[in-house]
């Protein structure tokens, strides 16, 4: 091989393992932010999704008495 052929082959080696390092410091920092010891302790969580309980008011509207 040739010094010129050698010279590209490091050259893409290093911008892989680049790009490698880069993927794997961003996929730990995902699961270090959605793993359960990270969460601080403030009160219930809210989910999105279906309840059971929807409309949570179930106030009933009550007639006004007719005006003569």
């Amino acid at each position: 091989m040739s010094v010129e052929q050698n010279s590209g082959m490091q050259k893409t080696v290093r911008q892989f393992l680049v790009a490698l390092t880069a993927c794997l410091a961003v996929g730990a920092g995902a699961a270090f932010a959605v793993s359960p010891g990270n969460t601080p302790e403030s009160g219930p969580v809210q989910h999105a999704g279906v309840t059971v309980d929807w409309p949570h008011n179930t106030a009933t509207a009550t007639p006004a008495p007719p005006v003569n």
